[in-house]
């Protein structure tokens, strides 16, 4: 007999995955089942430029004023046709918190990837209730001298500890990658904060836990009934940049 994952195709999954269907699980079935994904939005995008430059500056010598220049050309043409006060925003920090990540890093000189202009994959298969699952994710900033594995996140306001979310990212690539530590750099365009997870074993629990829902849920059904019996939040801020898909899923 099938699986839930087996019924529906689906052979590995990600932090990033098994994160949303846990916070809204409406919006996983758009994109996960029915295939509709939504715009990344410009904060996203913002923290994917901030980290090519920082890695350009640290990994392959560009200086970091040209970095920061070719970081905010990119958002200037994927924001191109919009300029509210929020685009604003996230466009005068690509500089400040490219700034501020550098002078975090510096410490630990230059990261070793595995394979040059990629982040390296990281793997750890989850065993759960009559089923098993790849969790793959790719790390940012790999310092093997230092025994260290950086993850590097961007954000307008620094905070005090880590989210559910992150914690789960932060143990599923601590217990995958052996005997290196693994550490959130958290960057503003005003300050740094480093974070870890304290307790890798209750969180890949709780990450266990997750996925046996999730394969109990697809076990129900084809994707039209999952649709139908799911909780659906038309609200929901995980919607944002994918309303189309919405509509399209859900009709709403």
């Amino acid at each position: 007999m099938q699986n839930g994952f087996e019924r529906h195709g689906i052979q590995h999954t990600s932090p990033s995955s098994l994160n949303t269907f846990a916070a809204a699980p409406d919006v996983w079935v758009c994109e996960k089942l029915f295939g509709k994904r939504g715009r990344m939005g410009a904060p996203a995008f913002r923290g994917i430029l901030v980290e090519k430059a920082v890695v350009n500056v640290i990994a392959y010598g560009v200086a970091a004023d040209d970095a920061i220049a070719e970081s905010v050309k990119n958002f200037n043409k994927e924001t191109l046709f919009s300029n509210s006060d929020k685009i604003i925003k996230e466009r005068e920090a690509i500089a400040p918190c490219v700034e501020m990540a550098l002078q975090e890093l510096k410490q630990y000189g230059t990261p070793e990837f595995q394979s040059i202009n990629k982040q390296d994959k990281i793997e750890l298969v989850c065993n759960g209730e009559g089923w098993k699952l790849p969790v793959i994710g790719y790390t940012d900033l790999p310092f093997p001298k230092h025994g260290l594995i950086v993850d590097l996140k961007t954000t307008l306001k620094a905070p005090s500890e880590m989210s559910d979310p992150h914690r789960r990212q932060a143990a599923i690539y601590r217990k995958a990658s052996g005997n290196m530590a693994v550490k959130f750099l958290y960057v503003t365009p005003k300050k740094a904060v480093w974070h870890e997870c304290k307790d890798v074993d209750s969180t890949l629990a709780e990450v266990k836990q997750i996925l046996n829902r999730q394969e109990r849920f697809l076990r129900l059904g084809d994707k039209e009934l999952l649709r139908d019996v799911v909780h659906f939040d038309p609200s929901s801020f995980y919607w944002s940049g994918n309303e189309q898909g919405r509509m399209e899923v859900f009709g709403v």
